[in-house]
C-alpha cells in the first residue's frame, strides 16, 4: 500500500530529527520516486510550504566555498555601500555574474551542477535553460540563477524580484513551471521593459562600433595616400638636389617656366591619381610651396649629415678642413669639410655652413668646438689634423685658431692648406711679371668696387641697430676726387 506524499514528508522530517544530518539512503530514494509517480508535480503551493527542505551532507570542498563566501559578503556589501554614497547605482546580486553593461552574461557550463532538495527530490540547475533564455545568469558561489537583463536596465521604479535579488532564484522545482520560475519572469512586464533596453543598447553599441571601424579604415587610407604623395615630392627634391639643378624658377606662378620642381611634380600627376588629385585637390595641402621645399631640403641634408657622421665614427681618426667665406649678402660664413679614411679610401665630405658674425680667433674655435660637438663627434680624442689658410688669425702659434684647438685636442696638428699655399705661389709668381700683376691688381680692384667690403657693410648695420637716422661715414675729400 502507498503512502501520501505529506506521510512520506513527515517520515523524512523524523528520520532527520533523530539521527541529524544524514546521507539520504536507497530506500528514501525509492520512496521519493513512487511519490513522483503518485503525481507529485500536482502539489498545491500551500503544500510546498509545509514541506521543510531536507538538508544533504556536502563534501568538505562545498563546505570550503561557502566558508569562503561568508568572509568576503562582508566585503561585497561594504563597496555596495560605498558606491551608493558616490551616487552610483549598485548592481544586485554576487560578485562572480555580470557587474557592468559592458559584460556579457556569466553562463558557466558545468559537468555537474550542485544538488539541493526544494520539495521531495534532488534537484538541480540545468544549462539547458540558457538555450531558451539568454538572458539567464547562473552563480556559483549562490547557486542561483539571476536575471541580466533586469539587474542591469531595469528601472528604478520597477521594483524588486527574485531574480535581482542578492539570494537570487534557487527553487529549481518551480523552474519550469509555466506560471512561474523562469516563464513567469520572462512574462513579467518590468522584464519586457528590461529586455527592450538591452537590445536598444547593443543595437546602439554595435552602430557606434560600425561606424567607429569604418571612421578609422577612410582615416587609414587618408594616410597612405599623404604617406605616398609626400614620398614622391621628397623623392623630386632628391633628384633636383643630385643633379644640381634649381628647384624654383623667378616667377612660379606666370609664364611657362614654373621651374624644374613643378615641372617634373606636373608630369608625374598624369601618370599618378594620388598626386594628381592632391596636387589639384582645394581642401587639402599641396605642399609645393617654398618652405615646404625648404624643410624637405633640411631633412635629406640632416641624413646626409647623420651618414657622414657614421662613416667618421667608424674610421675614428679624422681631421677637419675649415675657411670663411662670403654669400651674396655679403654675410661671412665659415664652410666645414671634414676628411677621414673609409674602407680603404681617403674621403672628404663637406659637413655644413656655419653663420659666422665674428671673425676673431676666440669666435672661430668656438664655432668649430660647436660643430663638432653637434654632430656627436670625439674631436678631444679622435682629431688628429687641422688645416686653414695661412691668416695670423686661423695660424698663429700663441692665440690663432689653431693653437686654441690643440689646447682641446692635443693631437689636432696644424697644416697649412695645399691648396692656399698653392694660391700663395701663384700669387708671388704673378708678381715677377709687370703686366700680369697690373692686370690681376685691376680685376682685384673691380671686384672690390663692385661688392663693397664686409666690414663696411656690418659697421652701417651696427649704426642702424644703435642710433637712429641715417648711417655716419667719412667723407670722401673732393680734391682726390678730381685729381
Amino acid at each position: 500500500m502507498k503512502r501520501k506524499s505529506t506521510d512520506i514528508s513527515s517520515y523524512f522530517k523524523k528520520k532527520i530529527t533523530a539521527g541529524g544530518e544524514k546521507e539520504v539512503t536507497g530506500e528514501q530514494h525509492r520512496l521519493s520516486e513512487d511519490k513522483e509517480e503518485d503525481g507529485g508535480e500536482e502539489q498545491t503551493e500551500q503544500d510546498d510550504k509545509d514541506t521543510q527542505p531536507v538538508l544533504v551532507k556536502h563534501s568538505e570542498e562545498e563546505h570550503q566555498t561557502a566558508a569562503d563566501q561568508g568572509q568576503s559578503a562582508p566585503l561585497v556589501t561594504e563597496a555596495r555601500q560605498n558606491s551608493a554614497k558616490a551616487g552610483v547605482r549598485p548592481v544586485p546580486g554576487p560578485t562572480d555574474i555580470s557587474q557592468s553593461r559592458a559584460e556579457q552574461p556569466k553562463q558557466p557550463h558545468l559537468k555537474v551542477f550542485p544538488h539541493t532538495y526544494p520539495g521531495d527530490r534532488r534537484r538541480c540547475f540545468s544549462k539547458d535553460w540558457y538555450n531558451t533564455h539568454k538572458w539567464l545568469e547562473y552563480s556559483q558561489s549562490k547557486d542561483s540563477a539571476y536575471c541580466y537583463a533586469c539587474r542591469h536596465f531595469s528601472l528604478p521604479s520597477s521594483g524588486g524580484s527574485v531574480f535581482t535579488s542578492e539570494e537570487g532564484f534557487n527553487h529549481w522545482k518551480k523552474a519550469t513551471f509555466k506560471d512561474g520560475g523562469l516563464l513567469g519572469h520572462a512574462k513579467s512586464e518590468a522584464h519586457s521593459n528590461a529586455m527592450l533596453a538591452w537590445a536598444e543598447h547593443e543595437k546602439s553599441t554595435s552602430t557606434t562600433s560600425s561606424l567607429s571601424a569604418s571612421l578609422d579604415t577612410e582615416y587609414n587610407k587618408l594616410v597612405k595616400e599623404n604617406r605616398e604623395y609626400i614620398k614622391v615630392v621628397g623623392e623630386t627634391l632628391l633628384l633636383t638636389a643630385m643633379q644640381n639643378i634649381a628647384q624654383r624658377a623667378h616667377k612660379e606662378s606666370e609664364g611657362e617656366n614654373k621651374g624644374h620642381f613643378l615641372a617634373i611634380m606636373e608630369l608625374l600627376a598624369k601618370h599618378n591619381p594620388t598626386v594628381k588629385r592632391k596636387m589639384t585637390s582645394q581642401r587639402n595641402a599641396t605642399y609645393l610651396g617654398h618652405d615646404t621645399q625648404n624643410e624637405i631640403i633640411d631633412c635629406l641634408a640632416e641624413m646626409v649629415c647623420t651618414s657622414i657622421t657614421s662613416e667618421v665614427t667608424q674610421s675614428e681618426a679624422f681631421s677637419i678642413l675649415v675657411d670663411e667665406s662670403k654669400d651674396l649678402s655679403k654675410k661671412g660664413q665659415m664652410s666645414f669639410v671634414i676628411r677621414y679614411y673609409y674602407k680603404g679610401s681617403v674621403c672628404e665630405s663637406f659637413l655644413a655652413f656655419k653663420a659666422a658674425q665674428r671673425l676673431d680667433a676666440a669666435s672661430l674655435s668656438q664655432k668649430i668646438i660647436q660643430m663638432l660637438q653637434k654632430h656627436g663627434l670625439d674631436y678631444k680624442n679622435h682629431l688628429v689634423g687641422q688645416a686653414y689658410d695661412g691668416a695670423s688669425v686661423m695660424s698663429g702659434k700663441n692665440t690663432g685658431v689653431q693653437a686654441r684647438m690643440k689646447s682641446e685636442a692635443l693631437l689636432a696638428f696644424y697644416v697649412h692648406c695645399n691648396a692656399h699655399c698653392l694660391n700663395l705661389v701663384l700669387v708671388d709668381s704673378v708678381k715677377c711679371i709687370p703686366e700680369a700683376n697690373c692686370f690681376l691688381s685691376l680685376l682685384q680692384k673691380l671686384y672690390v668696387f663692385v661688392s663693397g667690403s664686409y666690414v663696411h657693410q656690418r659697421w652701417l648695420e651696427v649704426q642702424r641697430e644703435i642710433f637712429q637716422g641715417a648711417p655716419r661715414e667719412l667723407q670722401t675729400d673732393r680734391y682726390t676726387v678730381a685729381m
